[in-house]
């Protein structure tokens, strides 16, 4: 297993909060990479951001479960079409144990978020891009490759706990560990841990991220707050890259008759800037 240390002067989670849909939850930090054997470190060959933002077009189905202090209490299941490198994406809810909105969807300015039930949309004007995710990707591979320290800011992937209860600030230094290689979906998957250097459970992150197309097939995020233990993991499955989406799926498409509302500035921020991959 090959062992980065991550030295941070803090750990500051962030919180979003959307309508029906909850929370995101989001952890920065710098990274400082020791030297390590260079062995056990994935061989990436070719240019990570560009590999990743050139997928054209993904289709996928996702699953979201999140417990708290062991028990599952919700699970939510959507078709998913995406296209990576933009905040383009389109989710259709094929089930769930809690509420979630049916149908979600991203044209990359905005997003909708429709409650077929109460023919309503809530409309979000979208400031964060996802733009930079593929950044981010190359970023956490290079550094893994690398064995000169050198501080760079990294950001995890969004989660979406029910409640409003976020991982608690920390002052500890951080540990990014390259945990080999692991099928899911029946491809393999590189696997990068971020956990707290002194090894509590405040906070960790795995991200599977796929060897070959550089998209993150599954990440689990767990916390702990107010002696509540969260875990949220998602998982894409039945994937198919290089669909070729045409544009007008990121397009809304809803009843001439739906309400449509828009939030309060402080209730927008959800789609916050995405991918740890440590990141």
């Amino acid at each position: 297993m090959v062992t980065r240390y991550l030295s941070s002067e803090r750990l500051v989670p962030t919180i979003a909060t959307v309508v029906v849909v909850g929370v995101l939850a989001v952890a920065t930090w710098s990274l400082v990479f020791a030297s390590d054997d260079a062995a056990d470190q994935p061989q990436i060959d070719g240019d990570v951001q560009q590999r990743y933002e050139s997928i054209d077009g993904v289709s996928a189905t996702q699953t979201t479960v999140v417990s708290e202090n062991g028990t599952i209490t919700s699970r939510t299941t959507y078709d998913v079409t995406l296209q990576p490198g933009t905040q383009k994406k389109r989710l259709v809810l094929i089930n769930s144990t809690s509420q979630a909105n049916d149908v979600r969807i991203s044209d990359g300015a905005t997003l909708w978020l429709y409650n077929e039930s109460r023919r309503s949309v809530t409309r979000i004007p979208l400031s964060e891009t996802e733009s930079d995710r593929g950044e981010r990707l190359q970023r956490l591979f290079t550094k893994l490759d690398e064995s000169t320290a050198d501080p760079r800011s990294v950001e995890p992937l969004p989660v979406v706990p029910r409640s409003e209860r976020r991982p608690v600030n920390s002052i500890e230094g951080m540990t990014v560990s390259y945990r080999g290689t692991e099928p899911v979906d029946g491809r393999e998957a590189y696997v990068v841990h971020v956990t707290p250097r002194n090894e509590t459970k405040a906070y960790e992150q795995t991200v599977w991220v796929d060897t070959q197309r550089f998209f993150p097939a599954k990440q689990r995020t767990a916390w702990t707050a107010d002696e509540e233990h969260t875990v949220v993991t998602t998982r894409y499955a039945n994937v198919t890259y290089d669909t070729g989406v045409p544009q007008d799926v990121f397009s809304p498409d809803f009843p001439d008759d739906t309400a449509v509302s828009v939030p309060e500035p402080s209730d927008r921020r959800f789609y916050l800037r995405c991918q740890l991959c440590a990141t």
